[in-house]
């Protein structure tokens, strides 16, 4: 008689899979064969972008232009659009018209300066001619050759030239001290404007695709709204966050491979890695989450749905079909005898058995 050769790629049962080979003829006979199986645990979920934002305007204003568009790749600290700044523009002329002033008069040489320092200069030269006559005096009052009277007049007369001589000093000084005090308030008013001012240029902080736009040109943007929205942006490397029982928890760990299925490119797997879990279990579902990292392509939809089949373990097991096994027994056949045998059966795979004990590799089993 012609025998049948049935190939059976893989099974499922409860997230498992194994691959198997049954032989049969007409006397409906399988092999116990030993074969490598694979325990997978199912999970389904979504793709989302490693890094992903929703972008929000610092300051309220109209949107006056808009640079990107949606799908297209970003660099980081790229400006993608530009709010009207308003009057951020004319207190930045101002403030730099003022420092402009400030710095222009506390040049060395500059004539707002020299004006003070002749003052300065006059004082001292008035100062050295009152001195020079007080000296004088007293020394013809020495002598006796003046009264006391004139010698106290040039002595008054000195003291109110150095009263002069410090105050015109002292407001020099002064004057340079307001100056640079001057200019180091407007120069950080500057700064502050200009810090503000980049705020209504709106830059994307990380590398990656625009996945949305939500403004046009012309809009008016408050940034105290709660639905103040620019744009959602995502890196190019992806994540996976799948949900899966609670029941495999204890069957999961970080390193384990990751077979993916994306609903956009149905065609097609994807392999992955699971590199953490999140052990906080959702008690409404009774499910946990898993992240995967893997190769997926860079124009997929963010959100895109996936399933996944985790690589639990990996082992070889002696795998006879279900069809054979009844109440603790098989029957062994030869192409002759049949002969009622014992075994010891565990975990099932489908419409297979795993084989612990009273059968080997090679024995013929009949269907029943």
């Amino acid at each position: 008689m012609r025998k049948l050769v049935l190939f059976i790629p893989f099974v499922l049962i409860g997230g498992l899979f194994l691959y198997f080979a049954v032989k049969m003829n007409e006397e409906k006979t399988a092999v116990a064969e030993e074969k490598e199986v694979k325990t997978l645990v199912y999970g389904s979920g979504y793709a989302r972008n490693k890094d992903y934002l929703i972008l929000r305007a610092e300051v309220s204003g109209y949107v006056k232009e808009v640079f990107v568009r949606e799908g297209e790749y970003v660099k980081k600290g790229q400006v993608l659009a530009l709010l009207d700044s308003g009057t951020i523009e004319d207190s930045i002329k101002e403030v730099s018209e003022r420092l402009k002033l400030v710095k222009e008069r506390a040049e060395e040489g500059s004539d707002y300066i020299k004006s003070f320092e002749s003052a300065v200069e006059s004082a001292r030269i008035n100062l050295e001619k009152s001195k020079s006559m007080l000296e004088r005096r007293e020394r013809l009052l020495s002598q006796g050759l003046i009264s006391k009277e004139s010698y106290e007049q040039s002595k008054a007369q000195y003291e109110i030239a150095l009263r002069e001589y410090e105050k015109a000093r002292s407001s020099y000084e002064d004057v340079l001290k307001a100056i640079r005090a001057e200019e180091r308030i407007l120069t950080a008013e500057k700064q502050r404007l200009l810090r503000e001012r980049e705020k209504y240029n709106v830059k994307s902080p990380i590398e990656g695709y625009i996945l949305r736009k939500f403004v046009s040109p012309g809009d008016y943007v408050n940034a105290m709204s709660q639905d103040n929205r620019l744009f959602s942006i995502g890196s190019k490397e992806w994540e996976v966050w799948l949900d899966v029982d609670e029941e495999y928890a204890g069957l999961l760990k970080e390193g384990q491979k990751v077979t993916l299925r994306v609903d956009a490119y149905p065609d097609k797997t994807f392999e992955g890695e699971l590199f953490q879990i999140v052990r906080d279990i959702d008690r409404s579902r009774k499910l946990l989450t898993v992240k995967v990292k893997a190769d997926l392509p860079a124009d997929m939809p963010s959100g895109a749905t996936v399933d996944g089949q985790i690589e639990v373990e990996r082992s070889k097991k002696l795998l006879v079909p279900a069809q054979a096994y009844k109440d603790g027994y098989v029957i062994l056949y030869d192409g002759i005898r049949r002969v009622k045998a014992q075994v010891k059966v565990g975990r099932r795979y489908g419409e297979y058995l795993e084989v612990i004990e009273g059968l080997k590799p090679g024995d013929r089993v009949l269907l029943r």
